[in-house]
């Protein structure tokens, strides 16, 4: 049982982790603009 609620802890806080909310590192302006895009519904400019 205690390895069981510790896997389930451990795995729910990879998920949050790795699925967090906005990114914590500074964005270039194009970036960020394709973000604040992708944020509100719309598709970002591609690379190409």
């Amino acid at each position: 049982m205690k390895y069981t609620l510790l896997t389930a802890f451990l795995l729910a806080l990879l998920t949050l982790s790795a699925c967090g909310g906005k990114p914590s590192q500074a964005l270039p302006e194009t970036e960020k603009a394709n973000y604040e895009k992708i944020m509100s519904g719309g598709e970002a400019d591609s690379k190409k």
